[in-house]
């Protein structure tokens, strides 16, 4: 289905709201996740996204579904990375021993860990490896703790650091090579969710006559990810950039408390500039080699 097919149903949908009615959201998030592809469940229900934050969390979860497709539809999960002061993943303190199946360690940002988080993807050292393993948000040893500053943006959906003391691994969920499989990818797939999801809720808070080249940006980036949806290609970082573009150009048509959300909330985007930066010049220099 096209993204402005979608736009339709979108726009005359109620409202979603992960803080105010977080059940409600799993329905919903659950019915779309079985019968549309990712990109269009993060377009969709960005529309229908009640915060910036809402539609954050439901590309999200669109791009937890790429991370692993054998993952559940009414299943809300988190990718376990970040360590405080972490500069390399050589550095990365969190193990697994493969002999105890136990994991030890502490990851520094985990989203809802405190609040409605099913399942956790953690990665850790595993003799000479990366492996990501799965462990369910409440399981003996996983301790949320409290967030150690003021997270600036989304304050609707919380993220704080996670303790694992001797959690038993049950799940059969095993990534190899975790760095290479999931870790590098997974950028991309938060990207483009996550930029659908929030040009959804512009859409949907904007005057629809200036919309168009939102929309038509959007699906194109849509239909470059489902072509090729395992890395970042240049024409993925063009499609991308046109899309921030597109929502930088409706910035000064926003009414006054849309446009303070969103000028806070997305910040997010822009953290990974300089990462996707380096990314367009190593696929420079790999198409110049050629």
């Amino acid at each position: 289905m096209s993204l402005s097919a979608l736009c339709q149903r979108g726009a005359t949908a109620p409202r979603l709201s992960l803080e105010q009615d977080a059940a409600l959201l799993r329905r919903e998030l659950a019915t779309s996740f079985r019968t549309l592809t990712s990109v269009e469940v993060a377009w969709q229900h960005g529309q229908r996204a009640a915060t910036p934050g809402t539609a954050f969390f439901c590309g999200y979860q669109a791009a937890m579904r790429q991370l692993d497709p054998q993952l559940a539809a009414d299943a809300w999960a988190a990718f376990c990375i970040s360590e405080a002061g972490l500069r390399s993943l050589r550095q990365m303190q969190t193990r697994f021993d493969e002999r105890t199946s136990c994991l030890n360690g502490e990851k520094s940002h985990v989203m809802l860990a405190r609040r409605g988080l099913d399942l956790l993807y953690v990665v850790a050292v595993c003799d000479d490896d990366l492996v990501c393993v799965q462990v369910t948000a409440d399981a003996a040893g996983v301790e949320p703790l409290e967030a150690r500053k003021e997270q600036p943006f989304l304050p609707d959906v919380p993220h704080t650091p996670v303790h694992f003391s001797n959690v038993t691994v049950t799940s059969a969920y095993r990534c190899l090579h975790a760095h290479q499989q999931l870790n590098k990818p997974f950028r991309y797939w938060e990207d483009v969710h996550v930029a659908l999801a929030f040009s959804g809720w512009l859409m949907a808070n904007a005057d629809a006559d200036n919309t168009h080249s939102l929309v038509a940006a959007a699906g194109r980036l849509a239909d470059i990810f489902s072509a090729r949806p395992k890395d970042y290609s240049l024409a993925a970082l063009d499609a991308l950039e046109d899309v921030l573009a597109c929502q930088d150009e409706l910035l000064p048509l926003l009414a006054d408390d849309v446009r303070a959300l969103w000028l806070r909330d997305r910040i997010l985007l822009q953290l990974a500039v300089p990462l996707r930066g380096k990314i367009r010049a190593s696929l420079m220099a790999a198409q110049a080699s050629v």
